[in-house]
């Protein structure tokens, strides 16, 4: 039940951009766009530059952060970016985690990312659609696929995905969510987002091509399960990165308010962070490539 108080925040005027609840924040998020298009087919990197022309826009990277930009005017799209796994359970029960809409209330629908991710899948692969329709199933896509590798987009311990848990990170007062989504990238590069979150592109797309180059061969066979439908796939995937989520806790002190102890957990989490963005990157690829290359 954590889109409420996401919702609230994003409405809530002078609070920085660590109390905000954005995957990966802009940064990763382009990140793995970036990776991710260093391995399009042709024929599905024409089908991308198609559909980006629409909105004049030439990388992926450019639409990968407007699922969160748009989230504070449709509110009712914050329960699409994660799921509420109980942190000590063991997987994904689609009854127990994907049916609650923003206001917290429970619904019919399924409303979690591990169905929508597919549902979108299937709307960029269907060519009955419009060009601006295709287009919007490809902003979600690229998206979604990185906040499924989030670890604490697939968990919550009644504190709303960690969002209540307050910690002060790199100087900063935050919350473990934030962290994760922002704070240990921006550590290990030494970056801050400009005014209304800016980043700079050329900066993020260079350290894009080293984390991309430093990808194995077997970790890329290993990581894209070609062939396995899109929605075991995303239960596959929020099930792995739910499996990190109680390691994030662990390693918090007992007053993270208070302790010195950032430079451990940087120590810890970058590493799996650096990972989960290098998996993302690869299945988007094999995502769109699956789904456009035919």
């Amino acid at each position: 039940m954590r889109a409420v108080w996401q919702v609230l925040v994003l409405g809530v005027t002078g609070l920085g951009y660590h109390d905000m609840a954005w995957a990966w924040g802009p940064e990763g998020h382009a990140m793995v766009a970036d990776m991710a298009e260093m391995h399009l087919t042709a024929r599905t990197q024409a089908q991308v530059v198609e559909l980006l022309r629409i909105e004049g826009r030439r990388h992926l990277d450019a639409i990968a952060s407007w699922p969160d930009a748009m989230r504070a005017s449709r509110p009712e799209t914050g329960p699409w970016h994660y799921v509420d796994i109980p942190l000590y359970a063991q997987q994904y029960d689609a009854w127990r985690d994907c049916h609650e809409d923003w206001r917290g209330q429970r619904v019919m629908e399924n409303t979690c990312i591990v169905a929508k991710l597919p549902e979108f899948v299937r709307q960029l692969g269907d060519k009955r659609l419009s060009g601006t329709e295709r287009l919007l199933a490809l902003k979600w896509v690229v998206h979604l696929v990185a906040d499924i590798h989030q670890p604490l987009h697939t968990e919550d311990d009644h504190d709303h995905g960690g969002n209540m848990v307050k910690v002060v990170f790199a100087g900063k007062v935050s919350n473990l969510h934030a962290v994760w989504d922002l704070g240990v990238i921006e550590q290990h590069y030494g970056w801050q987002l400009g005014p209304h979150y800016h980043i700079d592109r050329d900066e993020v797309r260079r350290a894009a091509k080293d984390m991309d180059a430093r990808i194995g061969q077997r970790e890329r066979e290993s990581w894209a399960d070609a062939g396995i439908p899109i929605q075991a796939d995303a239960v596959a995937w929020a099930n792995a990165s739910h499996a990190l989520a109680c390691a994030a806790y662990r390693h918090l002190p007992a007053n993270p308010l208070l302790s010195d102890w950032n430079a451990g957990y940087q120590q810890y989490a970058w590493p799996v962070i650096l990972q989960q963005l290098q998996k993302s990157s690869v299945r988007l690829a094999m995502v769109l490539n699956q789904t456009l290359g035919q």
